[in-house]
């Protein structure tokens, strides 16, 4: 009788601990997030937690200059750049129209840091450590690139618009 029992509740545990690990993989996969939020959106989140002093509204030649991306192969997009030379605060909001696009873009973010990094290298000691401390993240059809003193901040603007 004692054997019976203990089997059924090793079994009990068995199953209880697969429906927690389904449950846990739902979860994961569900906040990948969709691409149904607009740009616009998440620019207001997280304009609402950043002071914008130091920067200012880029253009798409801007895009086009800094990040060699083309605003129109997208389903939005939000860059905020450095108003001065000794600046290097900058945000960067891509809504992807393919995920198929995320290496690439992920690859021009990664690509205007190292060129940051590289001119401020050896003299600007705030700016690069700024740019050390960067936000390179992408969440399904979104990616996001932020080098501010507030970049946490931007971040969790980011993560909750989802």
């Amino acid at each position: 009788m004692m054997k019976k029992r203990k089997i059924d509740l090793l079994n009990i545990l068995k199953y209880g601990m697969v429906i927690v690990f389904i449950v846990y993989i739902v979860l994961l996969l569900s906040r990948e997030g969709g691409n149904e939020v607009p740009v616009k959106t998440i620019s207001k989140n997280i304009l609402a937690v950043v002071k914008t002093e130091g920067m200012k509204k880029g253009t798409t030649q801007d895009l086009k200059k800094y990040y060699g991306l083309n605003a129109s192969d997208y389903d939005g997009v939000m860059l905020y750049i450095p108003d001065d030379v000794m600046s290097v605060n900058e945000i960067l909001v891509v809504k992807l129209k393919d995920k198929s696009q995320a290496e690439a873009v992920e690859e021009a973010a990664r690509k205007r840091l190292d060129t940051q990094k590289t001119s401020f290298e050896g003299y600007g000691a705030k700016q690069t450590k700024l740019i050390n401390s960067a936000v390179l993240d992408s969440r399904g059809y979104y990616l996001l690139m932020a080098v501010s003193e507030d970049a946490d901040s931007i971040y969790k603007a980011f993560k909750k618009s989802m």
